[in-house]
């Protein structure tokens, strides 16, 4: 009978801790889980090996660029200067420019970055020809050393969203071109894609 009761003391000691026991362990296990996370958050908090490749966009250059009204038209050219540094950290290559004269003077802001979360490089986008900005993020391609960004833009003025690239080709260390592609039939006169605007840039040394 002792033997009996010591055996329904035990089980019943089991049925009570048992709960209390998996809780803990499962406490624990998300503790950890929590913890991993936040370590893993932290070390792409910072800069990699992707902001090492922009901060050597740093400095000044000189601008020479062509844009197009429409399909079809001849090319305006126009020259100005801009200046690139990292910001925030290493974590952003702040970009800005004036260029052109007289009513196409122009005035522009970019941060280009890469998201290390998502591995892509991103791009915010403002200027003097509205009181908007636009984003685009995408991916580089080592073999032709480009960057190309998708973003679209609602347009409730005109009516439609803006569908276009961003698109960075690096020449090499002193030379870099910068390109606004357009995809939307509102903008392309019915051909695939309608290239607005070319920014050669070149090192000032």
């Amino acid at each position: 009978m002792i033997r009996i009761n010591a055996v329904i003391m035990l089980l019943a000691a089991m049925l009570f801790f048992s709960p209390a026991i998996m809780a803990e362990s499962e406490h624990s296990a998300k503790t950890a889980d929590k913890q991993a996370a936040m370590e893993e958050y932290m070390k792409l908090a910072g800069p990699g090996e992707e902001h090492d490749m922009l901060a050597e966009l740093e400095g000044r250059w000189k601008m020479s660029g062509m844009y197009w009204l429409m399909p079809g038209t001849e090319p305006v050219s126009f020259t100005g200067s801009a200046f690139n540094e990292m910001t925030l950290g290493g974590r952003f290559l702040q970009m800005t420019s004036e260029s052109g004269e007289g009513e196409m003077y122009t005035e522009t802001l970019g941060l280009l970055g890469f998201d290390r979360r998502h591995r892509k490089f991103t791009y915010i986008g403002l200027d003097t020809w509205g009181t908007y900005y636009i984003t685009a993020s995408g991916e580089y391609d080592d073999s032709t050393k480009t960057i190309t960004m998708y973003g679209e833009d609602v347009d409730p003025v005109a009516g439609f969203t803006q569908k276009y690239d961003q698109i960075m080709r690096i020449i090499d260390g002193d030379k870099f071109v910068f390109e606004v592609i357009f995809y939307n039939k509102e903008l392309t006169d019915g051909a695939d894609s309608f290239k607005m605007v070319e920014i050669t840039y070149t090192r000032v040394k």
